[in-house]
């Protein structure tokens, strides 16, 4: 029979990869080498599928580690993965009747954001700044760019740091250009229901520091799967104590960190829009298929000809089988180790080394002790010092050299 000699193929493209078990509860407990043993396991060992989600992890695990050279390599092989891919005729079967997680992991647009933020972090810290600022301009393009389609581009942070990379470049247009999106974006952004503050210092005053502190504040979105046949990808957000951070230098509270982006918001919009990932094509095929197969077996029951009662049954079991093997569920793969919110404060210190200390704070303002962080760091003389911090505990007993 035709339809027995495709169920090996029916059953390869209803295959699907799901989301890698990482120890989500071992990175927020702040124990990196776990993770990022995983991960770096996984990616060799597990699904091929998913090496770019992998990738992501161990990048970002190896960066808070102050491995920044193999956090660059990782993050960078992660978005070569993430970029534009084409497919080709042969392949339309399978984007119709497979699962859409049997493809491979290329991230939403809000992954691949902060996939170039990283990356462009792994160029600033290696002295690179036109480099991070071509990172950074990626990140945006990426934001605002899905497929066929162009959103609003609302990524506040990409714009901010791709204005202070043009700064440090010697390029005080481009940089304002840049600032002036950065106060675009932030507006745009908030009045579509992302967290942020009227009055960001970071923006009404966006050239002013020579010290940077940029704090990812909690975990990141949740994606999972509702609706009848599971097609809607949706996000719920992560509990985590800390909402924000504030600032000690030298003994001194200088101030709290400001948002430059929410996670969270970037993961359920484009461009201010609510996504729901509601992928109906395929749902409306499986309940339609199926539908049609059981009402062909009722006819077949009811035809008194052997040859017609035959005929009725294998189409209806024909689309039954159709309609099992064709997944309607969204992908749900994501990546779980993404902060909250991206926030940041910028000072004016004197050159040489100072200590820093970063409070954590909860949503009603109260020190969460467990994740206070000191650090030693250097300012030059000429230009500006950045240092990412993650409110996880542990983090300043990671022996390391920030750059």
């Amino acid at each position: 029979m035709r339809i027995l000699s495709l169920l090996p193929l029916f059953a390869l493209l209803a295959c699907g990869v799901s989301q890698p078990k990482i120890p989500i509860d071992r990175f927020a407990a702040g124990d990196l080498g776990v993770v990022a043993d995983f991960a770096r396991k996984e990616a060799t060992e597990g699904a091929v599928e998913n090496q770019a989600l992998l990738f992501n992890v161990l990048a970002q695990c190896e960066l808070l580690q102050g491995d920044v050279d193999a956090a660059w390599q990782h993050f960078g092989a992660a978005a070569r993965i993430m970029g534009n891919w084409q497919t080709s005729g042969g392949e339309t079967f399978s984007a119709v009747v497979g699962s859409e997680s049997s493809k491979g992991y290329t991230g939403d647009p809000y992954e691949k954001a902060m996939n170039a933020f990283y990356l462009g972090m792994c160029y600033l810290l290696k002295g690179e700044p036109d480099n991070a600022r071509a990172a950074f301009k990626k990140g945006i393009l990426a934001d605002g760019e899905s497929g066929d389609e162009k959103y609003q581009a609302d990524f506040t942070l990409l714009f901010w740091m791709a204005g202070r990379m043009s700064r440090a470049m010697g390029l005080p247009a481009d940089a304002e250009d840049f600032f002036k999106e950065a106060v675009t974006a932030d507006e745009f952004a908030r009045t579509h229901g992302s967290r942020g503050e009227v009055g960001n210092p970071l923006l009404t005053s966006p050239n002013a520091g020579n010290l940077v502190i940029l704090a990812e504040i909690g975990m990141g979105p949740e994606k999972f799967a509702a609706g009848d046949e599971e097609e809607l990808a949706r996000f719920r957000p992560r509990l985590h104590a800390a909402q924000r951070a504030q600032i000690w230098i030298d003994d001194e509270l200088r101030g709290p960190t400001w948002t430059l982006v929410d996670v969270d918001y970037q993961a359920r919009t484009r461009g201010g829009t609510e996504m729901e990932g509601i992928r109906k094509g395929k749902a409306v095929l499986k309940s339609v298929t199926r539908a049609a197969g059981v009402g062909a077996l009722i006819l077949a029951a009811g035809d008194e000809s052997r040859a017609g009662s035959r005929d009725k049954a294998l189409v209806g079991a024909g689309l039954l089988l159709l309609s099992v093997l064709t997944s309607s569920s969204a992908d749900v793969r994501h990546w779980p180790t993404l902060p909250s919110t991206v926030q940041g404060a910028a000072f004016e210190v004197e050159p040489g080394e100072h200590v820093v200390r970063v409070d954590f704070l909860s949503s009603g303002g109260q020190i969460l002790t467990d994740l206070t962080q000191t650090w030693t760091v250097t300012v030059p003389a000429d230009g500006e010092s950045f240092y990412l911090f993650r409110s996880l505990p542990r983090m300043d007993r990671i022996p390391r050299s920030p750059s």
